[in-house]
């Protein structure tokens, strides 16, 4: 019970970062469920569904199937579809009822892909992790199907300087122009963006990833996947969301391609014996400590002190952290760190206000709403905003 969700709606689920991660890139996505699962994802995490033209099936299973095994009919419906639709690839991903019988989906992809001639993707997810375990999973699975060893170097302008973007998903900034913001930015800049792994990127580009001079990861969906493309291709990665004017993002990146070390932003944090604004920053680890930076900055240029925590809701990464950062492990503990007087400031989905008591709000703590779709899902995904704009630059000076 220690997971339970009293006011916050569950958040997004290693599927659906899968499937997110896939959406654009002309392949079919077929979930292994009786449809909930399909139904959850379609519905609530993904905000292109309406009007797109995807292909994402639901495997139809039922009870029979789940307790007889029955992996001769899925084979054969999704071998149908495939005739029927032409896609570019297969992704067959796991759910909460597949997973009891043990379900070996790579062994039904590697079937899959000698019957029908296309590759194919077998995810062993069960619903049960968040969507940065998916994300990462499926940019993992996308560049060891795809990612060659030798590649034509032909798409690959050599006269600039090339960077991939890892974890774009619109679970994180949303279905706005958030992710083509971040791309114009560096190209604009000199600097050419090979894949965007999450939106704005096609099969095609994927092949060329590892031509790219370095990673920016622009939220923790995927770091994993900069740790193993590190690994793999020896690819350097920057953690840093592009916010505001993009000139934190943009000056960390160019001194990475430039072999400088860009040293982090000077520490305007008070110190234990000083009184100043205690601001709480919750969500995605990346993102939240890129929103700490900026604010740091902006009070750094006011000769201004604030204390920034970032409070982790999803996977939380050590290296990123900073002393006084917390990891959430549930509702119950964001609920008793809100209402323990330790914060003046909160900036979180606006879900989360809920956990507020009337007691807190009494006292004077102020909530900014930032929505995170991963969080509120459709409540509030149309109200995304843009971190490369004036918008989100008036939004922390009224802040501050």
């Amino acid at each position: 019970m220690s997971k339970l969700c009293v006011n916050l709606p569950p958040f997004a689920p290693d599927y659906s970062g899968v499937a997110s991660t896939l959406f654009e890139l002309g392949g079919m996505v077929v979930i292994h469920d009786a449809s909930g699962c399909t139904g959850n994802y379609l519905g609530y995490d993904e905000p292109r569904w309406l009007g797109s033209k995807a292909l994402v099936f639901c495997s139809g299973l039922r009870h029979m199937d789940a307790i007889l095994g029955n992996d001769d009919l899925l084979i054969q419906r999704i071998i149908d579809a495939v005739n029927d639709t032409h896609p570019k690839f297969v992704a067959l991903l796991g759910s909460p009822v597949p997973m009891v019988i043990g379900t070996d989906y790579e062994g039904i992809a590697t079937e899959l892909e000698v019957r029908t001639g296309i590759p194919c993707f077998g995810f062993d997810v069960k619903g049960l992790a968040y969507y940065t375990k998916g994300v990462s999973m499926a940019i993992i699975a996308l560049l060891k199907k795809f990612c060659l060893k030798k590649t034509d170097n032909d798409f690959v302008d050599k006269t600039l300087p090339s960077i991939n973007l890892l974890g774009t998903t619109p679970l994180d900034f949303g279905n706005t122009d958030n992710v083509k913001e971040f791309i114009s930015l560096f190209q604009s800049n000199g600097i050419n963006v090979l894949n965007s792994f999450g939106m704005e990127n096609s099969l095609e580009n994927i092949p060329y990833a590892n031509k790219a001079s370095l990673n920016l990861v622009v939220s923790s969906s995927g770091f994993k996947a900069a740790l193993y493309m590190k690994e793999s291709y020896n690819i350097p990665f920057v953690c840093e969301t592009p916010m505001g004017d993009g000139s934190i993002a943009l000056r960390r990146v160019k001194a990475f391609l430039k072999g400088e070390i860009c040293a982090e932003n000077e520490n305007c944090s008070c110190r234990n014996n000083e009184t100043c604004e205690r601001i709480l920053v919750a969500g995605d680890q990346i993102i939240s400590n890129s929103i700490r930076n900026y604010i740091e900055e902006i009070c750094r240029n006011a000769e201004k002190k604030v204390a920034v925590c970032v409070g982790t809701l999803f996977d939380v990464f050590p290296s990123l952290q900073r002393e006084n950062d917390i990891a959430f492990k549930n509702e119950l503990e964001l609920r008793n760190f809100l209402n323990s007087g330790q914060i003046d400031k909160i900036i979180a989905d606006p879900l989360v206000e809920q956990l507020l008591t009337k007691e807190t709000k009494e006292k004077g703590v102020l909530f900014f709403g930032l929505p995170h779709t991963a969080v509120s899902s459709r409540v509030c995904w149309n109200k995304t905003k843009l971190f490369l704009s004036n918008e989100f630059e008036t939004f922390i000076k009224e802040l501050l």
